[in-house]
């Protein structure tokens, strides 16, 4: 057990004991508590990966930017860990976590928590619980909530938001200066699953909350402003399969999988004045869950980069010119079957790097090779 600090929070200690075993890492991806993006490019120019298993969260970090020389996997317990957890970096490079614990007295038996990581390798911060945001009794034949989700802003605010169907979102802010505010209604009764979140370059959040045939949009005016209702989409998507990126000064593109063959969709709900907002097929038929996203320069050209876990398990990775879907995208097999989501960033070169969790529960990494052309890898590294 994790030591337990002020407020009831879990002290981000790593594990003094022995190497988390690999097929708990494994069994934990395969059931989905890998969260997406969780490769991460930190201040200093080195890359962490995250995981879960039983006891809390799992960290490999690199010993020197680009190396195949590895940290970890190292433990950080957390009391009553239910497993799943989400991601978010800020413009500072500060790598924040929610999740959900099970504790006796809280609503449901169920809180949630968040933590943050202020430097690459070094322990996080405390685990802060912020109460269950759905104390409404419980139907057991609806969906189980979403995800929580966590989007810190250009201006030094947190929002935390979740999802209940038959209830809504709802949305809970830390200021800058600390102070948490109270639960937020952001209505939204019909709402599946957890919120795809995005934050641009400049600083604003925003998010799409999806629900069966389409999704609500959600927006900040500016960074630590309140979230405004912008509308919805019509749109049939597979349920958990939302990721989304910033393809423009301020435009996110928002992907998910068609349910007719799993195909993946692009759409921007804010594109430029002038250019049709419409669905924009990408192929990838076949593939399961959100896909992981990136930008890289490809023979001179900004180019969106695409990784899904493919029909067969296997990484598949695809890029198209930035904002040019019309272009189509190719899907190709990089790497044998994974466990899980695979990963994808880019290193302190700026090479497109994958990720993925190998069967057993070890990290592999491959890296783009800068010095051919077309997007081309060097060979998969065992590094963890």
């Amino acid at each position: 057990m994790a030591r337990r600090g002020r407020d009831g929070a879990d002290p981000g200690v790593a594990s003094g004991g022995p190497a988390v075993p690999g097929p708990e890492i494994a069994a934990a991806a395969d059931a989905g508590h890998l969260a997406p993006g969780w490769l991460r490019l930190g201040r200093d120019g080195r890359l962490t990966a995250y995981a879960s298993c039983t006891e809390g969260l799992v960290r490999w970090t690199e010993s020197a930017p680009g190396s195949d020389m590895w940290h970890g996997p190292d433990l950080f317990p957390v009391e009553g860990w239910a497993g799943r957890f989400t991601i978010a970096q800020d413009s500072g490079g500060f790598v924040w976590f929610a999740g959900t614990r099970h504790r006796e007295g809280a609503p449901h038996g169920r809180e949630l928590v968040v933590a943050a990581q202020y430097q690459t390798g070094r322990p996080l911060g405390d685990w802060r619980g912020l109460g269950n945001p759905f104390p409404e009794p419980s139907d057991e034949s609806q969906p189980p909530p979403g995800d929580p989700m966590v989007l810190p802003d250009g201006a030094g605010a947190l929002h935390v938001l979740a999802t209940r169907f038959g209830i809504g979102v709802r949305g809970r802010t830390r200021r800058a200066d600390g102070i948490w505010g109270d639960w937020q209604d952001y209505q939204g009764k019909w709402v599946r699953g957890a919120v795809a979140p995005l934050v641009t370059a400049r600083g604003r959040a925003e998010f799409l909350a999806p629900f069966r045939g389409g999704a609500a949009y959600w927006s900040q005016n500016a960074p630590d402003s309140g979230f405004g209702w912008l509308g919805r989409m019509e749109a049939d998507a597979v349920e958990g399969t939302y990721s989304s990126y910033e393809t423009g000064p301020g435009v996110g593109t928002y992907f998910w999988r068609h349910p007719a063959d799993g195909g993946v969709i692009a759409y921007r709900p804010q594109a430029p004045a002038g250019a049709p907002r419409r669905l924009m097929p990408l192929g990838g038929a076949g593939g399961v869950g959100p896909v992981g996203v990136t930008r890289a320069r490809i023979n001179g050209y900004d180019c969106t980069v695409l990784l899904q876990r493919g029909a067969e398990g296997h990484p598949e990775i695809a890029a198209y010119p930035t904002e040019g879907e019309q272009y189509g995208a190719w899907w190709a097999p990089v790497g044998d079957r994974c466990a899980g989501l695979p990963a994808i960033a880019r290193d302190a070169r700026g090479a497109v790097t994958i990720a993925m969790v190998d069967m057993d529960g070890g990290l592999r990494i491959a890296r783009q090779d800068l010095m051919g052309e077309g997007l081309n890898f060097g060979p998969w590294s065992h590094v963890g």
